[in-house]
């Protein structure tokens, strides 16, 4: 294997990490209440993301949807 295919084999999938980025700048309990919020089905993308833009975090909602699509296929 080439040294360029292992970087690219060597990258995280997916946008989660977005999420854990997150997560680790809310700190502790926010992040737990943004998880929380990304799993309740009730709370709707645009809630959370403006939510987020209010603390000046910018996140899309396509982010959320591919976030819930794949913990739902899990």
């Amino acid at each position: 294997m080439g040294k360029f295919l292992s970087e690219i084999k060597g990258q995280r999938a997916g946008q989660s990490s977005r999420i854990d980025q997150i997560i680790a700048e809310l700190g502790e309990q926010d992040g737990k209440d943004l998880l929380e919020a990304l799993n309740d089905l009730s709370v709707r993308p645009a809630q959370i993301i403006k939510a987020l833009q209010a603390r000046k975090i910018l996140l899309s909602g396509s982010v959320i949807t591919r976030y819930r699509a794949t913990r739902d296929s899990s």
